[in-house]
């Protein structure tokens, strides 16, 4: 009699377990809609600008990644180049989408000041 009240438990387990499976499966599918949780950007039909910018405080490579990374989180700016043996960041932009004084706060919320911002030719850049 134990034998098959142990039975009778163990299958009502496995039906529970595989209901609360696709319970979870339901759920999560529901939740997330089918859609990903990554945004990418697009790309803006404008060309890029380039400006330099001559940046106090960097005093290591760190402080490169910290420029490059705050400034690459704008939306509108297409890539950035810091250099702390320099003293600057070069970065390319959409004008339409970022301007320099956005730029210029996310350098200075990072620590560092802006001495100077200037226009950079396309030339100048892949010398």
């Amino acid at each position: 009699m134990q034998f098959i009240h142990l039975y009778f438990l163990k299958m009502n387990l496995k039906k529970l377990t595989s209901g609360f499976a696709l319970i979870i499966l339901v759920f999560t599918m529901a939740s997330c809609g089918g859609k990903t949780t990554k945004t990418e950007k697009e790309t803006p039909v404008a060309e890029a600008a380039r400006m330099e910018v001559s940046i106090g405080g960097m005093s290591c490579t760190g402080c490169e990644q910290t420029i490059q990374t705050n400034i690459g989180k704008l939306e509108g700016v297409k890539s950035v180049k810091a250099s702390f043996t320099v003293g600057n960041a070069l970065i390319e932009y959409y004008p339409g989408i970022v301007d320099s004084l956005k730029i210029k706060e996310a350098i200075t919320g990072s620590g560092y000041t802006v001495k100077k911002f200037s226009t950079v030719q396309m030339e100048e850049v892949s010398k």
